[in-house]
């Protein structure tokens, strides 16, 4: 939905379109210059308004309701911006676009009555009130500009369809679980607070579909070596209803020690309220089947267990 929004022009770029397309405007042949001069001035006028109201109002329809947002990206663009101010600014360019309509519409019955001598001067008051309008909202439109681009960074995640996230430490093979798990390659896509990107593969689980979701730098370290930003991050991620694979190497090859894989484990499974399932990984190199779950992505082995288990999960996690 974010990468719907339209690019948000300057006060000047929207005045100079305006009034662009306005000065095209020709009318048919009328019997008399005033008249000709009066419908040409009346046609630029509702032009000028029909052309911005509909950007304005496109921008606001475009931009994101943050009423209408589901929790997990409210949360997300609320670490990102002030969603207040966004607010402001959203309502800010309803009302400027109403004031053009009714703007527009004082104007053109003022045409419609005064004698042809003063029709261009009241075209000229229209023009200068309506850019006085436009030039307002520099602020605003700025603003929006900046919420736009931070909008585009947000990852790509449904959070309205089943989700398996996976966590454990570094290099205990979240992301090649993920691409042995998911029918297509798995999207990589940013995420705003750490400087490594995720991955978010989908397939299909008995009658679901689910997606799986790898968040480097958030689920992947103790909270004492997370920054504000990341801690709020991994909080955001409460707002998705989910189930947690978390894995652990038991391998000679693992980066970190049991104790502090362990000691993650028992931090997550307290911090975050949803079901957490203990994964073996790297079962070819490791000195023997240590969980209740184990795979190799090298192999294959225990994959396809694995998912029968996930299968099992959802039937009794989502049997309502």
């Amino acid at each position: 939905m974010f990468n719907k929004i339209p690019t948000v022009l300057r006060p000047q770029e929207i005045i100079d379109k305006a009034f662009s397309r306005a000065s095209k405007i020709e009318v048919p042949y009328e019997s008399t210059l005033e008249r000709r001069v009066r419908n040409e001035v009346i046609s630029r006028v509702s032009t000028i308004e029909s052309l911005t109201c509909n950007y304005l109002d496109k921008l606001v329809k475009r931009f994101p309701s943050s009423e209408k947002l589901h929790p997990f990206f409210y949360a997300i663009l609320d670490l990102l911006f002030d969603i207040d101010r966004y607010k402001i600014s959203l309502s800010r360019l309803n009302t400027s676009s109403n004031k053009i309509r009714e703007l527009s519409t004082v104007y053109i019955r003022r045409v419609k009555g005064i004698d042809g001598k003063r029709i261009n001067q009241t075209m000229r008051e229209f023009y200068g009130r309506f850019s006085s309008i436009i030039n307002d909202l520099s602020g605003d439109l700025s603003y929006l500009s900046e919420c736009r681009d931070r909008m585009k960074k947000v990852p790509d995640i449904n959070p309205e369809i089943q989700t398996f996230i996976i966590a454990g430490m570094p290099n205990t093979g979240k992301s090649s679980l993920i691409s042995a798990l998911t029918t297509s390659k798995p999207r990589i896509a940013s995420y705003p607070f750490t400087t490594q990107d995720i991955h978010v593969g989908y397939r299909q689980i008995g009658y679901q579909s689910v997606q799986m979701i790898d968040t480097p730098g958030i689920l992947d370290r103790p909270s004492s070596e997370r920054n504000e930003m990341e801690v709020k991050a991994l909080l955001a991620l409460q707002k998705i209803d989910g189930v947690i694979l978390f894995l652990f190497d038991h391998s000679p090859e693992a980066t970190y020690e049991m104790e502090h894989q362990e000691n993650l484990y028992h931090e997550i499974k307290q911090m975050m309220s949803k079901p957490i399932v203990r994964v073996q990984s790297k079962l070819d190199i490791s000195p023997g089947r240590m969980e209740e779950i184990a795979v190799s992505v090298s192999t294959g082995e225990g994959i396809s267990e694995l998912l029968k288990y996930m299968e099992s999960i959802l039937a009794k996690t989502y049997a309502r």
